[in-house]
């Protein structure tokens, strides 16, 4: 049975609040690090006294060990650190200082995330040999034409949202509007 005040059910409160306000892909965020550290604690129904600085450490190195990437390992306790303030603030856990003190919770920008000119131009412009290949081309070809829309987004467009070369969609109550660009018809 499931405890209505423990660490889990405060994660799995917070979870479905998220997918209420439909911000789903921080639930999904929230679930993961959530199901991994219930994993490493070796129970579903984790409390808020198992949320202790060498529990914390521990579950830290293992992400480590598993060759988590330090961002990846930095968002898994962010989003623990956040449920835990929430039981803090609800009255359901009590205030640890410095709780997450020794757990690396920053973020590592040594990471370049820009491909390399020549790497670029191959990937857009080399013909890569295969229909199917050719359909990923341009479906990248368009993701960075649109100024880095999400595959998420682009997969959910409709051919009704071209209309005389000019592509609306909507993205959080937004609307966006770009130019249509060679390629689009093709993998529509």
């Amino acid at each position: 049975m499931k405890s209505k005040n423990g660490f889990s059910r405060c994660g799995e409160l917070y979870i479905g609040r998220l997918q209420k306000e439909g911000r789903f892909s921080t639930a999904h965020v929230y679930k993961n690090a959530l199901f991994s550290f219930s994993n490493f604690c070796g129970t579903q129904n984790v409390s808020f006294r198992q949320v202790t600085r060498e529990c914390l450490r521990r579950y830290g190195q293992h992400l480590s060990d598993c060759g988590l990437k330090p961002n990846t390992v930095s968002t898994y306790m962010r989003m623990l650190r956040s449920v835990y303030n929430r039981g803090v603030e609800s009255g359901r856990a009590p205030y640890v200082p410095r709780l997450f003190h020794d757990v690396y919770t920053g973020v590592d920008i040594r990471q370049k995330r820009a491909l390399p000119v020549p790497e670029l131009h191959k990937l857009l412009y080399e013909d890569p040999k295969t229909d199917r290949l050719r359909r990923t081309q341009a479906i990248a070809g368009l993701m960075f034409q649109f100024c880095g829309m999400s595959f998420a987004d682009l997969a959910h467009l409709e051919k009704s949202a071209l209309d005389q070369n000019i592509l609306r969609y909507f993205y959080f109550q937004k609307i966006f509007y770009c130019r249509s660009f060679s390629g689009i018809n093709s993998i529509c």
